[in-house]
């Protein structure tokens, strides 16, 4: 009985263990790629600031934040109509393996509009070079971040799509502050 208990024991604190380093250097900085290449829209950098100018991180999540967002639209035609998905996950250590790990975010990030999020209207997006200084206020998505520790990494996958095709995809790892 008592080699059961430990054995238990053992299980359960190894279930939740942690990882002994965060991926992509997120313990220092916002990590960002597109996950995948030859898409019509070319994210070519991306900033995340707070009201004071800062870009302090982990990212405190209790403030607004301003996103700069540098792309590249590399079609030919303006894209007229934007829809945003996002999904978010943790990196987590699950019974001794580290990895991502999706949390429910009950479509509140589904078929968003791309083209009004934020404070700035991008659409049409016409072929070329646009920058957007969007921002983001936390507060709209408040119900996922009350769910989310401060311990660990999240990651935030974005779908673009404009005529249900996906014209991008990007992921942004990071640590965030309460």
């Amino acid at each position: 009985m008592r080699s059961v208990a430990i054995l238990m024991l053992v299980f359960v604190t190894r279930a939740y263990a942690s990882c002994d380093s965060d991926p992509d250097g997120t313990n220092e900085q916002v990590f960002f790629q597109s996950c995948k290449s030859g898409e019509t829209i070319v994210v070519n950098s991306v900033a995340l600031f707070h009201d004071d100018g800062s870009n302090n991180y982990p990212i405190d999540v209790t403030h607004p934040v301003t996103l700069r967002l540098n792309m590249t639209n590399t079609g030919k035609t303006p894209l007229d109509k934007i829809t945003i998905s996002a999904s978010v996950a943790r990196y987590t250590d699950i019974f001794g393996i580290c990895s991502w790990i999706g949390i429910p975010t009950f479509d509140l990030l589904d078929n968003l509009d791309g083209c009004n999020y934020g404070s700035t209207n991008i659409c049409p997006m016409p072929p070329g070079v646009t920058v957007v200084n969007d921002r983001i206020d936390p507060a709209s998505v408040q119900a996922i971040i009350n769910i989310l520790s401060t311990s660990e990494p999240y990651r935030i996958t974005l779908s673009f799509k404009s005529g249900g095709a996906e014209v991008t995809c990007v992921t942004a790892e990071g640590k965030i502050s309460k």
